[in-house]
């Protein structure tokens, strides 16, 4: 089994039905929606950005858990990249720039 497509991701849209689409950087192939069902298109985008920022948040989590096993002189460099790779990652999934 393959792994996910690799990131970054964005959101585009809202398309003639109202969804978002989300795509992998470079191309036009959607790798996934966020699909109106009448909800309201503020939401539908807010989904999207959430959706989009899942490598981002992913990178960020792997960061966070990596910072276990650096010796302690580096522990403290380690740990504020991925803090700031958290706060990268939550700026993405609010719809913000990453």
């Amino acid at each position: 089994m393959s792994g996910p497509t690799p990131g970054p991701w964005s959101a585009d849209g809202p398309d003639m039905f109202g969804d978002f689409n989300i795509l992998h950087g470079g191309d036009a192939l959607a790798i996934g929606a966020a699909v109106s069902n009448m909800r309201l298109e503020d939401e539908v985008k807010a989904n999207a950005a959430l959706i989009a920022a899942s490598p981002c948040l992913l990178e960020a989590l792997e960061a966070v858990l990596d910072t276990s096993g650096v010796r302690k002189e580096y522990h403290a460099v380690k740990y504020v990249e991925a803090i700031e790779a958290a706060e990268r990652a939550i700026a993405k999934a609010k719809g913000g720039a990453a």
